[in-house]
C-alpha cells in the first residue's frame, strides 16, 4: 500500500499543462537580387494558426553566405516590412538575409532565410575626392548622373581620416585586376572598382600633398609612378597589383611637375622644373634619367629653359600618346608645347588669350585642335590654329574652379569641379561639334560634396 501511494504521488507530480502555440508561416520568395546601393523592399505575408491578437517583434539581419573579412552581420531593420538601402558589395555566393519574427508573449521565434544577390552599381563615371568634416571621402558620379557620395565609407563601414588628395584607377597588363587607389594626407587605400570594397593596400613612406600629387600606371601597366611634392616614387605591379609597396624617392637632383607622361612605348617621361628639362624612366628600371634633346627640334627636351605650369592628355593610340604642356618663360609669357611619343611637335607662344597668365587648369580636346583653360571662375576656349581664345562661361562670384577634365570617351562633355564656401559641386557642360558649350551653360550640376581636391575619370571594365 505504501509503495502504491508513493507511485501515485509521483504520477500526480508529473502532470503537465499543455498550451497550443500560435504557429507562423512566412510566405515570400526566397531568392532576391538588387543593385548595390538600391533600396530593398520586402513586405512578407505572415499567416497564423490562431486568430490574430498576439504581439510580435521583428528583425532583418544580413550577412555574407561565406565569411568575408570586414563584412560583419548587420541588422537592417526591426520592422515587419523591410525598406533598406543595401550597401554591401557584390559577392559570388551572395548574402543571407535572416528574417526573425518573435512572439512577444512566448518568446518563440520563427525564421526565414532569403538569399540575396547584389550586382555592381558602378560603371564609367567620375571619381570625386573631397573632404567633409575632417574626413576624406571618395564620391562617384555615374555616367547617367546617379550620385554616390561616400560609397567606400558605406561599403567598408568606416571613415577615412584626414584630407582627400586624389583617386586614380589601377589595373594590370591583362586587365584581370581593376581597382581604385585613394590617397589622403593620413593614409592610402585600394578598392575594387566594381564594389568599392577594400581590396588591398598601398604602402608609402611619404605624406601625400594636395595639389602636388600625380599618379599613373606605365604604358605596359607593369609599374605605378607617384609624383609627390616634386619627388618620384615607383612600384612594381608584377607580383600583386592589389598590394604594392612604393620605393624610396628615386635618386637625383630634381623637382618634378605633378604629371606622369606616358607618351612613349618603352619610357615614361616627367618634367623637372628645377633644371627645366624632361626626364624619363626606361622600361624595366627605376632610374630617373635626364633627356638629351636637339636645338633644331621644335624645342630642346633636355633644356627648355621654361617653367611647366600645366599639362594635359591628348590623342592616344596603341603605340604612343600626345601630351600638351603650358610653359612659362622668365618674362611671364606662356607657350604651348606638345610631345608625340618622345618627339617635340608644337612650340607656340600663346597670343590673344584673356587671363592666360593666371590660368590654372587645362584640358585638351581629343578631336579638335582646341584647349580649354580656366581661371578662378571662368572657362575659356583656346583655338590652337587661330592662336586666340574666347570666354565660354563665368561662374558667380564665390565659386572657385578647382579642376577641369574632358570625358575621354568622346570629348563631348567638359567636367568642371568647383568649390564654394558651403562645399563642392561638379558641373557637366555638353560640347558642340565646334567645341563651344551647348546652350551656353552647364547641362547638369551635382552638389553635396565636401571640398573637392581632384576629379578623375573611371572607365568601364
Amino acid at each position: 500500500m505504501i509503495c502504491c501511494a508513493t507511485l501515485w504521488s509521483c504520477k500526480k507530480s508529473q502532470d503537465f499543462n499543455y498550451k497550443e502555440l500560435n504557429e507562423l508561416e512566412i510566405k515570400d520568395n526566397a531568392t532576391l537580387s538588387i543593385v548595390q546601393f538600391d533600396t530593398l523592399k520586402i513586405d512578407p505575408q505572415i499567416t497564423q494558426s490562431k486568430p490574430a491578437g498576439e504581439g510580435f517583434t521583428y528583425q532583418w539581419k544580413i550577412y555574407p553566405y561565406s565569411p568575408v573579412d570586414g563584412l560583419d552581420a548587420k541588422v537592417l531593420a526591426t520592422s515587419k516590412a523591410l525598406n533598406a538601402v543595401i550597401s554591401y558589395p557584390p559577392l559570388k555566393d551572395g548574402y543571407n538575409l535572416e528574417y526573425k519574427v518573435t512572439n512577444s508573449a512566448t518568446g518563440v521565434s520563427t525564421f526565414k532565410i532569403y538569399n540575396i544577390q547584389v550586382s555592381s552599381a558602378f560603371g564609367k563615371g567620375w571619381l570625386v575626392s573631397n573632404t567633409t568634416s575632417g574626413n576624406a571621402q571618395l564620391g562617384f558620379i555615374r555616367s547617367d548622373y546617379k550620385v554616390f557620395y561616400n560609397p567606400a565609407g558605406s561599403v567598408n563601414q568606416t571613415t577615412f581620416p584626414g584630407n582627400a588628395v586624389a583617386a586614380n584607377l589601377f589595373y594590370n597588363s591583362d586587365g584581370s585586376r581593376f581597382g581604385v587607389s585613394f590617397f589622403t594626407d593620413k593614409g592610402s587605400y585600394r578598392f575594387g572598382a566594381n564594389d568599392f570594397l577594400v581590396s588591398g593596400k598601398s604602402t608609402i613612406s611619404f605624406t601625400p600633398v594636395k595639389d602636388k600629387f600625380a599618379f599613373s600606371v606605365s604604358k605596359f601597366t607593369t609599374e605605378e609612378y607617384l609624383i609627390n611634392d616634386g619627388s618620384l616614387y615607383a612600384a612594381s605591379m608584377l607580383n600583386d597589383p592589389a598590394n604594392v609597396t612604393y620605393s624610396a624617392r628615386l635618386e637625383g637632383d630634381y623637382n618634378l611637375f605633378p604629371k606622369v607622361i606616358t607618351s612613349a612605348l618603352f619610357s615614361t617621361y616627367f618634367y623637372d622644373n628645377k633644371y627645366k628639362r624632361f626626364m624619363y624612366v626606361p622600361f624595366g628600371s627605376f632610374s630617373l634619367i635626364p633627356t638629351f634633346g636637339s636645338s633644331s627640334a621644335a624645342f630642346n627636351i633636355g633644356d627648355t629653359r621654361m617653367l611647366m605650369v600645366g599639362a594635359m592628355d591628348g590623342v592616344k593610340t596603341n603605340s604612343s600618346e600626345d601630351f600638351f604642356f603650358i610653359m612659362q618663360d622668365t618674362n611671364g609669357d606662356r607657350f604651348l608645347y606638345s610631345l608625340s611619343g618622345a618627339a617635340p611637335r608644337l612650340n607656340q607662344k600663346i597670343l590673344n588669350s584673356p587671363e592666360i597668365a593666371s590660368a590654372k587648369s587645362f584640358a585638351a580636346s581629343l578631336t579638335l585642335r582646341q584647349i580649354y583653360y580656366t581661371t578662378d571662375n571662368s572657362i575659356y576656349l583656346y583655338d590652337i590654329l587661330a592662336n586666340s581664345a574666347k570666354l565660354l562661361y563665368t561662374f558667380p562670384s564665390g565659386t572657385q574652379i578647382k579642376q577641369i577634365q574632358l570625358d575621354q570617351t568622346d570629348s563631348k562633355t567638359l567636367v568642371v569641379a568647383a568649390n564654394q564656401a558651403t562645399g563642392g559641386s561638379v558641373y557637366f557642360f555638353k560640347i558642340s561639334n565646334l567645341g563651344t558649350l551647348i546652350n551656353g551653360t552647364y547641362d547638369q550640376q551635382i552638389d553635396g560634396f565636401g571640398e573637392i581636391s581632384t576629379i578623375s575619370y573611371r572607365r568601364a571594365n
